[in-house]
């Protein structure tokens, strides 16, 4: 069962903060062109529109003499030029929002329609026809002439005012957000699992959570060692009683009908199973560290299961060192196994596989599998899916045993469904 139920946290996060800022930042840039770029450029137009005429002006009133000093003199000090044909030899003409504004602020002195042409070339040129004496007096400059006028300036730090929110907003959102990712990995690990150290510098309401989650874990491990020690107690109480029924069952008279001796002996022999599962549970795991090969044991649980009728088939490599309870991982796979010849049809799939730092153990039959709302439930004690794996035997503790020795061993079980049919248990710890 996936532990993802929607993106991370910090994916969730960093998106909505990085959105909210881009978003805030291209509204701060409207307000600042409408209030502040485009009255700024109106203004330059209106400007530049007067020099524009009057320099135009200017050229025609001159003597042939004086018009080579004045067009030094404007060149220089205004960086424009007088020309009395518009330049053909460049045809391609380009949009320029300036070029709009200018043209609105000439049409607005000449009182006619003024047409800017904007020329491409290694820089673009703007031309302006002014109307004098009944022929086009050009008047052109270079578009470098313009950025003096324009406070570009304030675009380029809003763009990179912007990417620098965004840069700190991922770093501060990480920071914040790495206690609980590793808080989470505490909370997600086996109980007896040491608890991980949080990042220095961190906010301490993080290690207050983390300090919480310890006392929790304290008290809930003393709860769950007393009531295995509570059902340990009454599962061998109940032996003594379950005894002298037995040597009660062995002195009935010889004329006791035959099916009442099979029926009670049936019947102690099913709660002797009930009790001496009831005892494993309760007595959990006494945990007996040491290194052997898992992939012996494999072949051993094998065998045993083919020996009971089953047919085992294994995708293994040839070895695999691990270290934990042999005869612990040995009693859990058997009760897997023994779920499957019950009610998987007998037949076993063993694959063995390592993704993503973490080594994955599977084993699948090819029984009716189980219903999706019910792949957790079958884990608790005392319950059975008869009716979904077609079986009516059993005591319903096979599987919550085998999830208590896994989770002792710093294990994780789980139950899927085949894709193909059948049902899969998986075995999965950190390599």
């Amino acid at each position: 069962m996936s532990s993802q139920g929607g993106r991370r946290l910090f994916s969730q996060t960093a998106w909505t903060l990085g959105l909210g800022i881009v978003v805030l930042q291209i509204l701060t840039l409207l307000i600042v062109v409408a209030t502040v770029l485009y009255p700024l450029a109106e203004r330059s137009a209106e400007d530049l529109a007067g020099l524009i005429v009057i320099s135009a002006k200017t050229y025609t009133e001159l003597s042939p003499e004086d018009r080579p000093a004045f067009l030094t003199s404007l060149r220089a000090d205004n960086g424009m030029e007088i020309a009395k044909h518009l330049d053909r030899s460049v045809s391609h003409t380009h949009g320029h929002i300036y070029s709009w504004l200018l043209s609105r602020a000439l049409s607005r002195r000449l009182g006619a329609p003024a047409a800017v042409y904007v020329l491409g070339g290694s820089t673009h040129t703007f031309w302006v026809p002014v109307p004098i004496g009944g022929h086009n007096i050009w008047v052109y400059f270079d578009r470098r002439r313009l950025v003096s006028s324009l406070p570009v300036a304030m675009i380029f730090v809003i763009v990179f005012s912007t990417l620098a929110l965004l840069v700190l907003t991922m770093i501060l959102v990480r920071r914040v957000l790495r206690p609980l990712e590793v808080i989470s990995e505490a909370l997600r690990g086996s109980l007896k699992a040491p608890l991980p150290s949080l990042p220095h510098g961190g906010a301490y309401e993080f290690q207050n959570i983390l300090n919480i989650f310890a006392n929790l874990r304290t008290r809930l491990q003393a709860m769950i060692n007393h009531q295995s020690l509570l059902l340990t107690g009454i599962s061998h109480d109940l032996r003594s009683p379950l005894a002298r029924l037995r040597m009660a069952w062995e002195l009935l008279p010889d004329n006791t009908p035959q099916h009442l001796r099979e029926g009670m002996l049936q019947d102690i022999e099913r709660m002797d199973a009930l009790l001496a599962q009831s005892l494993a549970l309760g007595r959990g795991m006494s945990a007996k560290v040491a290194d052997f090969d898992l992939m012996v044991l494999l072949a051993e649980v094998g065998a045993d299961f083919e020996r009971e009728g089953g047919h085992w088939q294994a995708t293994l490599p040839r070895r695999y060192p691990f270290r934990g309870d042999r005869e612990a991982l040995r009693r859990l796979l058997s009760n897997l196994l023994d779920n499957a010849l019950r009610y998987g049809g007998g037949r076993v799939r063993a694959e063995f596989q390592k993704t993503q730092g973490r080594t994955q153990l599977r084993l699948c039959d090819e029984g009716p599998g189980v219903p999706e709302a019910d792949l957790e439930t079958v884990f608790e004690p005392f319950i059975r899916l008869d009716d979904a794996r077609g079986h009516g035997e059993g005591s319903g503790l096979g599987l919550a045993i085998a999830r208590q020795l896994a989770e002792a061993q710093g294990m994780r079980l789980r139950l899927f469904n085949a894709v193909g049919g059948g049902l899969c248990a998986e075995l999965s710890w950190t390599a």
